[in-house]
């Protein structure tokens, strides 16, 4: 069985992970066990041989202290609105097909992120999510589920929205047999 072809932004964001670690003085075993990632995952991923998921990057960011945009892409300036015709889209867990589209990564002022998310039958589901700051979702076609813990789960269609705090588990799945496509805002805490 052969090998995967790094990727030019697999390269880059692994390089980006490795040298983050590094100035931090965190062993990758350490950060293994700081994420609950496994360590050959986290070689892979600095070695450029798989691409990170939205869930991965915050799991990183959060044991190296660091804004989980500092690993994505950042738009072609400050404050700059992004028309790039082919923006960042990451998985948003490594379980599942679901992806989101990059708008604002969070790493220059760390104070807000966007992702525009995209949730497609028999993608699989999102896992459980917590982090700091605060989300707002609006839904922009098709209808989601909000799940967050210790709450009714709540049934969002198009130009509905929701807010919660990140710091409580929550995820976001289908509501029915067709696509959906939400914005997310984190604001951090």
């Amino acid at each position: 069985m052969s090998r995967p072809e790094p990727t030019p932004e697999a390269l880059v964001v692994g390089q980006v992970i490795r040298d983050c670690r590094k100035r931090r003085g965190v062993a990758m075993a350490e950060l293994a066990t700081r994420s609950g990632l496994s360590q050959p995952f986290l070689s892979q991923l600095e070695r450029g041989l798989t691409s990170p998921s939205l869930s991965s990057i915050y799991r990183i960011a959060e044991a190296l202290d660091v804004a989980p945009g500092t690993f994505l892409r950042p738009p072609a300036r400050p404050g700059a609105v992004s028309h790039e015709s082919d923006p960042q889209v990451i998985r948003v867990a490594e379980a599942a097909g679901q992806v989101a589209r990059v708008l604002i990564p969070g790493g220059r002022s760390g104070l807000m992120e966007a992702y525009e998310h995209h949730f497609e039958p028999g993608q699989g589901e999102r896992g459980w999510f917590e982090h700091a700051g605060e989300d707002f979702l609006y839904v922009l076609e098709g209808a989601v589920v909000l799940e967050v813990e210790g709450e009714e789960p709540l049934t969002l269609g198009a130009g509905q929205s929701a807010h919660h705090r990140g710091d409580v588990p929550h995820r976001c799945r289908l509501a029915s047999e067709g696509a959906a496509r939400t914005l997310l805002v984190i604001a951090a805490g």
